[in-house]
């Protein structure tokens, strides 16, 4: 079945990308993502090759934060070697690289990247001559590149080709030799890959000719297309074909794709999501303006109400499911606190701002780490608690102080090393005798039982276990 691979996190043409590239506006690019995956696409190309900046950096910051926001598949696109390997090395799982060619010099030097890093490679079928004006002679660069490919043990299944479309207002043979490169290689069960809209360069009506061609192409058995996802006339090839070819039982994603696009409102170049969404997404900048939208005929606490925590709790929910992940959580962490900085600042210019329940936290006696804590404290404030957090290393007096002083009704205590359990036991004997706080604990040496044993309130296995608690208790 084809797959769709989002052409647009690519600068060519797109001055608006270009610039946000250049000032590392990861938001939009981000958006620009999402909203391609919206749209049907199954994988991102991500190509920032914008002339005199660091592309390597670039690229190491635009995969992060893409990957902290989706799952899905990225194609890292580049010609540049040490923006490959850089990419590569901090890729989370199998990296699809665009590309190598037939050139000497590109398969000396990425075939060994492909090989060392798990990858699958675009191999582009042209070589030091340039690109053969036949389909036998792009074949034969083809056979070269799986040939070297071969010599570096790197499998078949792992090279997809690109027979390179070029434009049919300058040769009328071009999309016939394209479609018979990909039937031979088709025939041979090896994978291709084209940019599809190159075929239409120059013409008018360019969606007409690219979805023609785009049919003609699966047809032959493209197996993935790097297209624009938000061309209506590209997607409706796509699900038309695949109906066509039985590949929609009932022609259910068909006739889905249609009786959406009847209730679909459109959509700007770049989406403008709901405060919801954003925090939802991890999307911070879009949170910002959301929030600011809102706060023109809404409250700010009804909107913490029926729009942030509504998110949060639905991200928490995904977490526990494993549907979320770590990054996500916390991208989404971010984006409901820089919306909460709004709010407050707009609260601040009305008079006080009231702080919420006071919540103490901290690491205890003998123990440096605080990632988690650290996590839970990102998530309370954004529920509006007033987070006392007392850092790492924290002696049971400090802690005993902190919550009179207070008045916490909640007491987070975290705790990583075998070694200072004891203290975390220790901790609350000693709140214990002065108050009648609830505690939560945490960390990765506790169990339910242990917690029981030194007579906590709740254990916690992650943050979002923690934050629930905490609301628990303050609704009682």
């Amino acid at each position: 079945e084809p797959v769709i691979i989002g052409e647009r996190i690519n600068p060519t043409g797109k001055p608006r990308l270009k610039q946000a590239i250049l000032d590392v506006d990861l938001d939009y690019i981000c958006r620009l993502g999402l909203e391609q995956l919206e749209n049907d696409a199954h994988i991102l190309d991500v190509n920032v090759g914008v002339p005199g900046i660091n592309e390597a950096a670039a690229a190491e910051k635009t995969v992060l934060a893409l990957q902290a926001v989706t799952s899905a598949p990225l194609q890292i696109d580049t010609s540049d070697y040490e923006t490959m390997e850089r990419a590569l090395r901090l890729y989370n799982g199998k990296p699809l690289l665009n590309s190598v060619s037939g050139k000497d010099e590109s398969l000396a030097k990425v075939l060994p990247l492909v090989k060392k890093y798990g990858a699958v490679v675009v191999g582009l079928a042209l070589d030091d001559d340039g690109i053969p004006a036949t389909a036998a002679g792009r074949l034969a660069v083809a056979e070269k590149i799986i040939a070297r490919a071969a010599e570096c043990g790197i499998e078949k299944r792992n090279i997809i080709i690109d027979p390179l479309a070029l434009t049919i207002s300058t040769g009328p043979d071009n999309a016939a030799v394209d479609l018979e490169v990909i039937r031979k290689l088709t025939e041979q069960k090896i994978k291709t890959i084209m940019g599809v809209s190159n075929i239409s360069f120059g013409l008018p009506s360019r969606d007409a000719v690219n979805s023609t061609f785009f049919t003609l192409a699966m047809e032959a058995g493209l197996s993935c297309a790097i297209i624009n996802p938000q061309s209506k006339a590209m997607l409706d090839a796509y699900y038309a074909y695949r109906a066509l070819k039985g590949l929609d039982g009932g022609c259910k994603a068909y006739v889905k794709r249609f009786a959406d696009s009847v209730n679909k409102v459109p959509t700007a170049a770049v989406s403008e999501y709901t405060l919801h969404d954003a925090i939802v997404k991890g999307l911070q900048e879009q949170s910002r303006l959301a929030v600011t939208r809102l706060l023109e005929t809404e409250k700010p606490l009804d909107i913490i109400n029926t729009q942030m925590i509504p998110a949060l709790d639905f991200v928490g929910n995904g977490f526990e499911k494993k549907n979320l992940f770590l990054p996500q959580l916390l991208m989404s962490a971010d984006a409901a606190k820089a919306a909460f900085e709004v709010i407050r600042d707009r609260m601040a210019d009305g008079g006080a701002v009231e702080k919420g329940t006071a919540v103490v936290i901290a690491t205890v006696k003998g123990d440096i780490h605080d990632i988690g804590k650290n996590i839970v404290k990102v998530l309370l404030e954004n529920y509006g608690y007033n987070v006392i957090d007392l850092g790492k290393d924290v002696a049971v007096e400090a802690i005993v102080k902190a919550v009179l002083e207070h008045k916490a009704h909640v007491v987070g205590l975290s705790a990583l090393m075998t070694t200072t359990v004891g203290a975390m036991a220790a901790t609350i004997k000693a709140l214990r005798d002065v108050c009648n706080c609830r505690i939560v604990v945490g960390g990765a040496v506790l169990t339910q039982d242990y917690a029981d044993s030194i007579g906590a309130d709740h254990y916690a296995p992650n943050a979002v276990s923690a934050v629930g608690y905490v609301n628990e208790v303050v609704e009682k």
